[in-house]
């Protein structure tokens, strides 16, 4: 598999992923102010939850190849940018929705006292404590990211940077947990921004590919 090749398919995970990322947290239940209360939990989720997950995965599988033809536009900052919200995604965002699949049902029902009061599903100071962290890791990286992007050069479009700045912001801002729209202050910003970055990806690689077709004029 060539370079090309592998940048197209990182292209396309990358693309997958914002719709199902966006469509998770639509699906997102949320009761009385909280998303991973009890009441939410015992709730229907497995779909939303499971669409959440293969989107995370497919942005774990996409985010590289991308990457790797913006690294050199996006310098030191894009570099940090992206190690962070590539490590967030996969120490909060994974374990998170793993538990919240396959799990949280089972323990809000038989199990409720191990329900976290500070909405991250498990009440364990430690896995408290790391998810805490990790989603903080996760929306610095995103911001980073996004400036990153905003102040390459090379043929990457503004509204990438400008898409993931407000992704960041937004995420940060003081909200009241609502049905519908906390899903679109946390994933539509962040999903449009996945599927820019794929078409990007798909669009530089055939342009490469064709450009490397093109045979060198013979020397006089």
């Amino acid at each position: 598999m060539n370079a090309y090749t592998l940048r197209r398919l990182s292209g396309l995970a990358a693309i997958a992923a914002g719709p199902l990322c966006i469509l998770g947290g639509l699906l997102h239940p949320i009761k009385d102010g909280q998303a991973h209360n009890v009441e939410a939990l015992v709730g229907p989720h497995a779909f939303g939850s499971m669409a959440l997950l293969l989107g995370t995965v497919l942005l774990l599988l996409g985010l590289p190849g991308t990457y790797g033809w913006l690294g050199p536009r996006l310098g030191t900052l894009g570099l940090i940018g992206f190690v962070l919200y590539f490590t967030g995604n996969v120490l909060s965002t994974i374990p998170h929705l793993v538990v919240m699949g396959f799990a949280a049902s089972d323990m809000a029902h038989h199990h409720p006292d191990m329900i976290s009061e500070k909405d991250v599903i498990i009440g364990a100071p430690g896995f408290e404590a790391e998810q805490i962290a990790s989603g903080l890791a996760l929306v610095l990286g995103l911001l980073i990211f996004g400036i990153a992007l905003l102040r390459a050069r090379g043929g990457v479009p503004r509204w990438l940077g400008w898409t993931g700045v407000a992704g960041a912001v937004l995420q940060l801002a003081p909200l009241r947990a609502m049905p519908v729209v906390s899903g679109l202050q946390i994933e539509l910003l962040r999903g449009a921004l996945l599927i820019g970055l794929g078409l990007l990806a798909i669009r530089s690689s055939r342009e490469e590919s064709a450009a490397a077709l093109v045979p060198e004029p013979a020397a006089v």
